[in-house]
């Protein structure tokens, strides 16, 4: 069974409470008529829009609400000894935050049930993920940067940002709980520690789970010039990955050359910092460097030119060659992690082009493969 395929598919899962891990995101079908409660939003502000906000997902975070700052102040002061300081900035409170979102993963592919907790620090992660994002792209983007963080600051730009604000519901949260979620990644000493003697296994697992997530994004926004290159329209109104990243590019794709490409990619992929105890995960950041060399290479093997009978589609094609065969690599790389520290046994062998494509809300390997049918490196074939 493919790990990683497992955390995108599996939709399932419950913790050791009962509560569905995706909540309302859960599929319809998926779902118990009592699992989720629903109530009208009483907070003003961005919230303020009608939406109903999600009163039993609350419930059950103010129940373990202890645990929940406990291990939010564990993750933090790890990741601080792993990284060798802590400012800290948004993409340091963006990674303590997905390392909690690895928590339940880390139990459910050891073949065990979530913790309440663990499930109900996920949930509130995934907020703290789409608000991180938005202010990177706009560092990245607009220049722009932030006053320095603290949690009110932080309740501050959710409002600003319209991040309390989620396609169906609101964030159920007070302002006065957000401040006070946010005071561990921050500050204080934690009264257990939630890792216990899996906390080294923990640590690697939730390091190559965040930076193959910015990983997966510096592959996503490097393939958006290859599609400009085809005329892939369709690939280019596609989603991003990981979904709750953003797109970021320049306007006309097909007018940057190679090396400034291959400069803007290497820009996104120095965002991935290794916080593994024992740096396993710099051969995420590598790859993704590995990829932002991919861009710069602007030959094309006289086949494929002579196949597709355009130079510039010619050149799309080799680089998603090159770009796919470093994904590989990756792919193995980080599913090798994972099998360690869930206690899975290895893959009996490599994984092909159709299994890490699961890793991907759209893959062009049909569409390239049609431009391409015979020229095309097998690699890189369906």
């Amino acid at each position: 069974m493919f790990l990683l395929g497992r955390m995108v598919e599996e939709q399932f899962h419950r913790d050791d409470e009962g509560r569905p891990l995706r909540e309302g995101r859960t599929p319809p079908e998926l779902l118990r008529p009592d699992d989720i409660e629903y109530k009208a939003c009483p907070f003003a502000g961005s919230r303020a829009v009608g939406l109903p906000m999600n009163v039993s997902a609350l419930r059950q975070t103010s129940a373990h609400w202890d645990e929940i700052v406990d291990t939010v102040a564990t993750l933090r002061i790890a990741y601080t000894e792993a990284r060798g300081g802590y400012a800290p900035d948004v993409l340091d409170v963006w990674r303590v935050s997905q390392l909690g979102s690895a928590l339940p993963w880390f139990h459910v592919l050891r073949d065990r049930t979530a913790p309440a907790y663990a499930a109900a620090l996920a949930k509130v992660t995934l907020g703290v993920g789409l608000w991180a994002q938005y202010l990177v792209v706009e560092q990245l983007a607009a220049k722009w940067q932030p006053r320095p963080l603290t949690p009110a600051t932080i309740l501050e730009l959710a409002e600003t940002t319209g991040t309390l604000v989620g396609e169906t519901e609101v964030c159920s949260a007070s302002d006065k709980m957000v401040v006070k979620f946010f005071e561990p990644f921050f500050t204080g000493e934690p009264a257990f520690d939630p890792l216990g003697a899996e906390r080294a296994a923990m640590l690697e697992f939730g390091a190559h789970y965040l930076n193959l997530k910015l990983a997966l994004w510096v592959y996503c926004l490097a393939r958006r010039f290859l599609y400009a290159d085809v005329g892939a329209s369709e690939l280019l109104a596609g989603g991003i990955e990981p979904p709750d990243f953003f797109a970021i590019g320049p306007p006309d794709m097909t007018a940057i050359a190679p090396p400034l490409r291959a400069a803007w990619v290497h820009q996104l992929a120095e965002l991935i910092i290794p916080v593994a105890p024992d740096r396993s995960d710099l051969a995420i950041r590598e790859a993704a460097q590995a990829m932002a060399g991919a861009m710069a290479q602007a030959d094309a093997p006289a086949a494929l030119v002579a196949e597709t009978k355009s130079p510039t589609v010619a050149r799309a094609l080799a680089t998603y060659a090159r770009l796919d065969a470093i994904f590989a690599e990756l792919v193995a790389h980080v599913e090798g992690v994972f099998r360690r520290t869930t206690g899975t046994p290895p893959l009996a062998g490599p994984i092909d082009a159709a299994t890490r494509d699961r890793l991907l809300g759209s893959s062009p390997r049909a569409h390239f493969t049609a431009l391409a049918p015979t020229a095309l490196p097998p690699l890189c074939r369906p």
